[in-house]
């Protein structure tokens, strides 16, 4: 077993900063808008809080995001673990892929890698050097089909 710990940063793609600014604007201008129309600062503080929240969350998505193999394991990290799957159990990796929707989508780009094993859900990270991640996971479990699109 290894006892090394990889950590491989994530990459930060324009089209997801896009998107979650565009997120942001949204929730930030119902909060304007609900303030002038209801005329009530108790409300506009508690939209304004929410935008806050929703900043903070989307800021630490892009910055905070780890994807680490750790022993044998691929581990996906913000706080705390969100995903980790034994690399010995991945049967294929889609290269070049996004995956839109689910509930294990930790990219922050397009064009990233889907990664489907044998007994968890797909998860999708955009690792910022894929061949290296490419390359460790393939060291671990030499069996993994990569599929390029």
């Amino acid at each position: 077993m290894n006892t090394e710990i990889l950590v491989f940063k994530t990459r930060i793609g324009k089209s997801f900063v896009a998107l979650y600014l565009l997120i942001f604007l949204i929730i930030l201008s119902m909060s304007i808008v609900t303030y002038y129309s209801a005329n009530d600062s108790s409300m506009f503080s508690f939209m304004a809080g929410i935008s806050t929240v929703a900043l903070i969350f989307m800021s630490s998505t892009f910055f905070l995001l780890k994807i680490k193999i750790e022993d044998d394991f691929l581990c996906v990290d913000l706080f705390y673990p969100i995903y980790k799957v034994d690399i010995r159990t991945i049967t294929t990796i889609q290269m070049g892929k996004t995956m839109w929707f689910g509930f294990h989508k930790h990219g922050t780009a397009t064009k990233g890698l889907i990664i489907s094993s044998q007994f968890k859900n797909d998860v999708y990270i955009t690792p910022q050097n894929e061949q290296e991640f490419l390359q460790k996971l393939l060291n671990i479990n030499p069996n993994i089909n990569i599929k390029k699109d």
